[in-house]
């Protein structure tokens, strides 16, 4: 099996791929203040503690994580409160009511090695397919810029074990689009 859709909680050591997007596909992140205060929450939660993090980006209307579970159990209810803290500080600062979300997020566990070994080109690459920026390095609500200038707490074993090095990895970013986005439609919400 390649694929498992699972909203239980996952074992420990499993790598995991996360996402949701806004309700309606409303944006959820207006300015700068609104990513910083998702990511500085992820950080308030302990995200490192819980999870290696492979990859991330926060798009205007959605998020992906990739992830690889540390502790058995962290998934549901670290994401939940997640979710649930962003909401009422996006409901509160648009005086909005309603779902902010468009629903609870949704894990799929990775087991094939195509997947998992491209999941984090495609998350990186998102805001350069969506034209928001050049080149992944350009966003800076992902864990792109600090992977490859090596800032901040930045996971290098997976990329070492997958690619063989950071360097290798930025070769396979810069490389053209070597994988159908379609091929990846199973695993996100497009």
């Amino acid at each position: 099996m390649a694929l498992s859709f699972d909203r239980a909680d996952l074992s420990a050591g499993c790598v995991v791929h996360i996402f949701n997007r806004g309700n309606d596909q409303q944006t959820l992140f207006n300015t700068g203040f609104d990513y910083d205060w998702f990511t500085d929450k992820a950080l308030k939660l302990d995200i490192h503690n819980h999870f290696e993090v492979i990859a991330y980006c926060l798009m205007p209307n959605h998020f992906h994580y990739f992830l690889k579970l540390k502790t058995e159990g962290s998934v549901s209810v670290f994401f939940q409160r997640l979710q649930l803290s962003y909401a009422k500080y996006f409901n509160r600062k648009y005086q909005h009511t309603g779902h902010v979300f468009s629903g609870p997020f949704r894990s799929v566990a990775l087991e094939d090695f195509r997947h998992y070994s491209y999941l984090p080109k495609y998350i990186h690459m998102n805001p350069v397919r969506a034209r928001l920026v050049i080149t992944p390095e350009d966003w800076p609500f992902s864990n792109y810029s600090g992977l490859i200038n090596q800032v901040g707490i930045q996971s290098t074993q997976f990329y070492n074990d997958t690619y063989g090095s950071i360097s290798e990895y930025i070769h396979f970013i810069e490389a053209k689009e070597n994988e159908p986005v379609s091929e990846y439609k199973a695993i996100t919400f497009e």
